[in-house]
């Protein structure tokens, strides 16, 4: 059923990076990459090419392939045994597939390409489509239950002057507000006695020059040592900070996941419900109101025998009502 803020459950937060989601950005060779798949149990989807070691996604299709998969509740069991953290690697890279893939989809050049006025081909505006087709797939992602690492380029903003993860708002709008964290990260050059880079440094708060950010107010503002298990190690560390000053404990991933799952409706049941409660509105006079409220939810000529499965949510909130509106009324079934 739905949420009941009577009976809602103590807010938590899940421990540690499982279930969270990293956006790690900067220029080039600051280890991103290679960080990100020291991450536990990792599986790599790279868009850009040059990485010959290993097997990039070719095209938007390839990663719409791959996100069914790993979206999936019949592979949740098995692919959480093979994979805690997926590396998207990288955004605009992404993007730019995503772009290809609409325009590809309706017959156009480009994303900005427009119909002459009066044009006979009926296609939506491209960028609204192409918006529309990232934020799904990536909203998905988002909520398949694994640590998502994505990767960024950095550029500046040429309003602002500020450093920000590169890619159009349709795009990186969607993650920038989804992750967890957002690392800034800056070269410390060459180690002199080595010839090798020295670790990059990372920034999880923002100032004028760069973007960052952090959902917890207790993630240390500077790692001087890029890597996975500092990151790892911040964000724990932060977490449990948080939890002593709130005094809410953290749970597992799993836990706060089957706390914050809303129960599977069933269509069946659902839409039989609905007819009993119609039949005895429409018994006691009210049937007219019944028919109201079917087209408010439902929409103009739909019934309960020609109701989708897919309009399920809907159906659930005409149940509510008319069992609401039965109530208030004080009839019985």
């Amino acid at each position: 059923m739905t949420f009941d803020i009577f009976n809602a459950p103590v807010s938590v937060v899940a421990e540690g990076l499982e279930g969270k989601a990293l956006l790690i950005y900067g220029s080039n060779s600051l280890g991103k990459t290679y960080q990100a798949t020291k991450f536990k149990k990792p599986l790599y989807l790279g868009f850009e090419a040059g990485l010959g070691a290993i097997a990039p996604i070719n095209n938007w299709k390839d990663f719409k392939k791959v996100n069914k998969d790993l979206c999936d509740p019949k592979n949740r069991e098995k692919l959480k045994e093979l994979y805690q953290t997926i590396i998207f690697d990288e955004v605009y890279a992404s993007a730019r597939m995503c772009q290809t893939f609409i325009c590809e989809k309706y017959g156009a050049d480009n994303i900005s390409e427009q119909l002459p006025k009066g044009s006979a081909v009926n296609r939506p505006n491209l960028y609204v489509a192409y918006e529309s087709e990232y934020w799904g797939e990536i909203q998905k992602l988002l909520k398949a239950g694994f640590s998502i690492v994505f990767i960024g380029h950095e550029e500046t903003d040429k309003d602002t002057g500020q450093i920000i993860p590169k890619g159009d708002k349709r795009s990186m709008k969607v993650i920038r507000d989804n992750a967890d964290v957002c690392l800034y990260l800056v070269s410390n050059g060459i180690n002199p006695e080595t010839g090798r880079p020295v670790f990059s440094s990372a920034y999880s708060a923002e100032t004028p020059q760069f973007f960052a950010r952090s959902r917890y107010m207790h993630m240390k503002p500077f790692i001087p040592e890029f890597t996975a298990k500092n990151v790892e190690e911040a964000l724990t560390e932060a977490i449990r900070l948080e939890s002593e000053e709130t005094g809410i404990a953290p749970v597992s991933y799993k836990e706060r996941e089957a706390q914050m799952a809303t129960a599977k409706v069933d269509f069946e049941e659902t839409k039989k419900k609905c007819m009993e409660l119609c039949m005895t509105l429409d018994s006691n006079g009210f049937g007219d109101y019944a028919l109201e409220l079917m087209f408010k939810h439902l929409g103009q000529g739909v019934t309960l025998s020609t109701v989708m499965e897919r309009q399920i949510d809907s159906l659930e909130l005409l149940m509510i009502d008319l069992q609401d509106f039965l109530n208030e009324k004080e009839l019985t079934q």
